[in-house]
């Protein structure tokens, strides 16, 4: 069972680790993986926050999968068809949006960027507006019982 490093980044997983990691992820079911610990060849343990918990859980389900993934660092400055993909809008939907003030860009010469914390933002703040969208809309169910 192994994985083999190649240039430019790619790693090649074999059959047998591909159904090590769809076991895995059979076994976590439909639960979110809460802390993932690592133990060092000398037996320190280190814990990872949440957030690169999550980034584990995308890998392992994709190499379970046994399809491609790619992991790129988010640059200071994103293109406007970068931007409109993170918010999952398209990009004249985001044209809208930085006429309409919602944005503010950066121009790079005739081009608009968007710095990547303001793309951030407007997501975790669209996602907290649709979970109380339909929190609202399943109380309302609630109410007619």
């Amino acid at each position: 069972m192994s994985s083999t490093l190649l240039t430019r980044g790619t790693v090649l997983v074999d059959d047998a680790l591909k159904e090590r990691a769809a076991e895995a992820v059979h076994a976590v079911a439909d639960e979110q993986i809460a802390e993932l610990t690592f133990t060092t060849t000398t037996g320190r343990q280190v814990t990872f926050d949440p957030a690169i918990v999550d980034l584990f859980a995308h890998v392992l389900n994709r190499v379970a999968l046994g399809g491609e993934l790619t992991v790129q660092t988010v640059p200071d400055l994103l293109s406007t068809i970068t931007a409109a993909e993170l918010l999952g809008v398209s990009r004249p939907t985001l044209m809208k949006m930085i006429r309409n003030g919602e944005l503010e860009p950066v121009m790079a010469g005739t081009h608009h960027r968007l710095r990547s914390k303001d793309i951030t933002a407007l997501r975790e703040k669209r996602e907290i507006e649709r979970r109380a969208i339909a929190e609202e809309l399943l109380g309302m169910g609630d109410d007619e019982d």
